[in-house]
């Protein structure tokens, strides 16, 4: 019965410690990258929610009464953690009575299909155009809009913010 003793040549040692070197590059490379695949140290999106113009000029038909106010609201994340915009809502209410009168609604399948995404990247924008439609019991053209914005960051965090503008 013979044994066999592994070789302890230079030559063997030199390809081990070669070896073991190039573990340690191959484990150690990855994390010098700017592309690791971690979430930046942000513990949550900060969202901020402007409308243009402010305030909304609305154009009314003088037949029927009815309103209509284009608009874009603009989502911009400051934090630098990006998300995805569950919904972009914008309620018109009749100032005499509180009454809602109209209300669009963007929920995140909305915003791919109109916007194109629905994702806000970090320190990112995003632009959803808006127009509402409405009749005030009085014919009327001045009110308000309740501007909503709700989003889901990367750190599964909901941040909702809301806005009120008025319409002229």
């Amino acid at each position: 019965m013979s044994t066999v003793t592994p070789d302890r040549t230079p030559t063997n040692h030199r390809r081990r410690a070669a070896l073991v070197a190039a573990a340690l590059v191959a484990l150690v490379l990855p994390s010098c990258g700017s592309d690791s695949g971690t979430l930046p140290d942000v513990y949550a999106a900060l969202i901020q929610v402007t409308v243009d113009p402010n305030p909304i000029i609305g154009s009314q038909n003088l037949l029927t009464g009815s309103v209509s106010a284009t608009y874009k609201v603009t989502i911009d994340e400051l934090a630098g953690l990006g998300g995805e915009v569950q919904f972009v809502s914008s309620t018109v209410f009749d100032p005499a009575t509180g009454a809602q009168v109209a209300l669009n609604y963007y929920d995140s399948a909305d915003l791919t299909v109109f916007v194109g995404s629905k994702r806000i990247e970090p320190k990112g924008t995003l632009v959803v155009p808006q127009t509402v439609t409405y009749t005030l019991p009085d014919l009327a053209k001045q009110t308000n809009v309740t501007i909503s914005v709700q989003v889901k960051d990367d750190r599964e965090n909901i941040s909702t913010r809301s806005l009120l503008v008025p319409i002229q």
